[in-house]
């Protein structure tokens, strides 16, 4: 149990560490960042892999100054709702309702920014979401191994001495927070995956709020809490609806 705890926790700095790298960039990442974490991954082969690999390369071609940084960290909120809304006790009335308050949420954000009335790209925008779908079906049919090439990680030692390690850091990020989520997911506690999924992504959005170094738009502010909250009451009265009754 100590193992698994301790994963968890780290996989929470991780993602602090990873989002304050992240901004320290301005939004904006090399390639490399996330290709690392993903050239970890390579040989373990299988579909999944390669589903992933495709979602993160779309995702960093997303990542430029004009995107909102909060937007692209706000859009892996998307992730634990795709958990509820493909979840084995679903209900199809509420499925309607939260993808209703999700498609309505970010075609808002979409279209203040091809307004010009917010920052980025619509299609950047889409992109972001699409490859968050992509990587939450790549993660679905996961399977945690037991070893992974660490040679990989040697890439981030050009990033290091080309004065970008920020970009070191978030490929470090990323690589150390799969490898606390597989150590979970091989552990008797995998059942506490699940719980993780709501909580990076909010710890994550939530380092931007608390930081005053960062500035978060209010549209893109309302629009994580809405789609948030929609997400917690969803999945709550999902598993109230599951409960047997005696």
């Amino acid at each position: 149990m100590l193992l698994a705890v301790l994963s968890i926790l780290l996989s929470f700095v991780l993602v602090v560490v990873g989002v304050l790298a992240f901004g320290v960039s301005g939004g904006q990442l090399p390639l490399l960042a996330l290709a690392i974490p993903m050239l970890w991954l390579i040989p373990q082969g299988g579909v999944a892999t390669w589903i992933l690999l495709v979602g993160m390369s779309l995702f960093g071609l997303t990542l430029n100054s004009s995107q909102p940084l909060s937007l692209s960290i706000a859009v892996w909120t998307l992730f634990p709702l795709l958990m509820v809304i493909f979840s084995r006790r679903k209900s199809i009335h509420l499925v309607v309702f939260i993808v209703s308050v999700v498609i309505a949420m970010e075609a808002g954000i979409m279209a203040l920014q091809y307004e010009g009335k917010l920052a980025g790209s619509a299609y950047s925008t889409l992109i972001q979401i699409i490859s968050v779908v992509l990587v939450w079906v790549a993660v679905r049919s996961w399977k945690p191994v037991n070893s992974n090439a660490w040679w990989p990680l040697v890439l981030v030692i050009p990033l290091w001495i080309g004065g970008l390690q920020h970009a070191a850091l978030v490929a470090l990020s990323i690589t150390g927070l799969i490898v606390c989520l597989q150590s979970v997911g091989r552990s008797k506690y995998k059942d506490w995956l699940p719980m993780m999924s709501w909580l990076l992504p909010v710890i994550g959005f939530s380092t931007l709020i608390i930081s005053p170094k960062f500035e978060v738009p209010t549209s893109i502010m309302v629009s994580w809490l809405m789609i948030l909250l929609i997400g917690w009451v969803t999945d709550f009265m999902m598993q109230v609806d599951d409960e047997p009754v005696d």
